[in-house]
């Protein structure tokens, strides 16, 4: 199973140069806790969350109608390959402490995001599956 088969598809973007004002009014109306910011070939070149709005510009008094997204957001990030193996990108996130890593396609262009608790909910069901299993054969052995 690859990350390009369980990621998110519907993500929000943003470009570097839009304020912080403009991202927020987006995360609040896409419901989203983080936007992948994009060039103008839609590839990622960072990513700004909520807590970077509220730790990074109100809490520094910054104005959020003069801040630009490139201020603040997250330059150095991880990215997966669509066709990275799952459990490659659970380690990668764990061992890097994230909870969103954008996903990209052979040409690096942002397809979709692998979110920690997608990643919880595919790994609680194949747990489920080989705890089903070994019932199976637990049931048939004691037969």
């Amino acid at each position: 199973m690859s990350v390009g088969s369980h990621c998110r598809r519907s993500f929000s973007r943003a470009q570097a140069s839009e304020t912080i004002r403009d991202a927020a009014k987006r995360m609040k109306c896409e419901d989203a806790g983080c936007l992948v910011v994009v060039d103008e070939k839609d590839r990622p070149i960072g990513t700004l969350t909520d807590r970077d709005v509220a730790m990074q510009v109100l809490r520094r008094n910054r104005d959020p109608d003069q801040t630009a997204i490139s201020e603040v957001m997250h330059e150095e990030i991880t990215c997966l390959w669509e066709s990275t193996p799952l459990l490659t990108a659970f380690r990668r996130m764990r061992a890097d402490g994230l909870r969103r890593i954008p996903v990209v396609d052979d040409g690096g262009k942002a397809i979709g995001v692998m979110e920690w608790d997608d990643a919880l909910q595919i790994i609680a069901t194949e747990l489920d599956q080989v705890a089903r299993v070994a019932k199976s054969q637990w049931t048939q052995a004691q037969d």
